[in-house]
């Protein structure tokens, strides 16, 4: 099961950190904290996208065990990346995809 994350909480939080820091007022505060907010995302959902549709989908047909090691670890980092990440986010990771199928590799239906 996802767990929920409420991004307004967190950027809320950062807005607040940012007051404390530098003393400026909660209104500017709060439009850096959704700048950095949507930096961060933008950062993470091209990050994740492109090493899906750099992925070797074929590697389990290799005879070479360490290919197939280390595409399979490549796998379980990437599975464990998107597990802690808002349903958002992999929405908008699908729609950068090369084919929207390939999500299906990386997410357990459990």
């Amino acid at each position: 099961m996802r767990p929920q994350i409420n991004f307004r909480s967190v950027v809320f939080k950062r807005a607040y950190l940012i007051v404390k820091q530098t003393g400026c007022s909660m209104s500017a505060a709060l439009i850096e904290a959704w700048k950095r907010y949507r930096e961060y995302r933008d950062r993470i959902v091209k990050e994740i996208a492109n090493r899906i549709n750099n992925f070797d989908f074929y590697y389990q047909r290799s005879d070479d065990g360490s290919v197939y090691r280390r595409w399979s670890d490549i796998q379980n980092d990437i599975t464990n990346q998107i597990s802690v990440l808002p349903s958002f986010f992999i929405m908008a990771i699908t729609n950068l995809l090369e084919d929207r199928k390939y999500i299906k590799s990386f997410i357990y239906n459990k």
